[in-house]
Order: structure tokens, then C-alpha cells, then sequence
């Protein structure tokens, strides 16, 4: 492998490693203070929606992000590696696929939904949105389970024969 070869791989797999783990950490602080903010007494319910409409799409945006980024890096990563870490990077790709196809579907099937069922804020929220926001945690604890998983994947060390 040459030397261009070996700087190429290296940097593509450090960048898909840097932004899974950034994906992985920022979607679990954005859990937690979502928590606290729902669960806080400071806010009434028009204002816990508007913080809701504010932050999830950023949360999509920073997801898409991430994983898109580490989708090309372990893509590139592994077709300039050698052949002996191939099959694992790929296993790592296509883990990173499925996580983003999975939050693809959250974004469409049941966040979108969730967003309109919270606007005007402050509505009374009927079965659907409990429904809704249910699936989402569901959806949401798989996808990032898969980009943990990937992370995993993608982070174990490279063979040196």
C-alpha cells in the first residue's frame, strides 16, 4: 500500500470514527436535557413545544450530518485499506446505512407527524402523539444502537499483516 494509500485510509478512518462518536455523545446529551427540560416545572406546556419544534430539527440535521459524513469516510476509508480490514469496514458501513435509514424513517413516519401534533404549542396531546412519541423513542434507541454498534465496529484495530 503506498504512502498517499496509507494517509488517505488513515484520515477517512479517523473522520468516520470522529463523527460517530460525535453522533453517538451529542444524541445522548440531547436525550438528557430534552428529559429535563420536559420534566422541569419552569416551563408550561406552550413552552416545552416550542423548545421541542426549536431543537428536533437541529437534533435530525446533526444526525444526518454525522452519519452521512461517516458514510463516505468508511466507504472511502475501506476501499483505500488493506484487504485483510475490508470485510469489517464494510460491516461498519453497512451498519451505518441501516442506522441512517432507520433515523430516515423516524424523521419522515413519525417525527414530522409528532411536530404537527405539538403545533400550535400547547394543544392537548391526544392518543396519537402518545402513540407517535413512543415509536419514536423505540425508533431512536435502534438507530442509535446501530451507530453505537458501527462506532464499535469501525473503532476496532486496524490488522497489520
Amino acid at each position: 500500500m503506498s504512502a498517499l494509500n496509507r494517509i488517505l485510509h488513515s484520515l477517512f478512518l479517523m473522520t468516520s470514527r470522529l463523527f460517530l462518536v460525535a453522533w453517538i455523545g451529542g444524541a445522548a446529551l440531547f436525550v438528557v436535557t430534552s428529559i429535563a427540560e420536559q420534566r422541569s416545572p419552569e416551563f408550561d406546556s406552550a413552552a416545552k413545544d416550542r423548545l421541542a419544534t426549536v431543537r428536533f430539527p437541529l437534533y435530525y440535521q446533526f444526525g444526518a450530518l454525522c452519519l452521512s459524513t461517516s458514510i463516505v469516510a468508511t466507504g472511502i476509508a475501506a476501499v483505500t485499506g488493506k484487504r485483510e480490514n475490508r470485510k469489517r469496514l464494510i460491516a461498519g458501513l453497512t451498519l451505518c446505512l441501516v442506522s441512517a435509514g432507520v433515523a430516515a424513517y423516524d424523521y419522515v413516519e413519525v417525527y414530522q407527524p409528532l411536530q404537527k401534533a405539538i403545533t400550535p404549542p400547547g394543544q392537548v396531546r391526544g392518543p396519537d402523539f402518545i402513540t407517535l412519541h413512543e415509536r419514536s423513542a423505540f425508533v431512536n434507541e435502534i438507530h442509535i444502537s446501530l451507530a453505537l454498534l458501527a462506532a464499535i465496529v469501525i473503532c476496532l484495530p486496524n490488522r497489520m499483516e
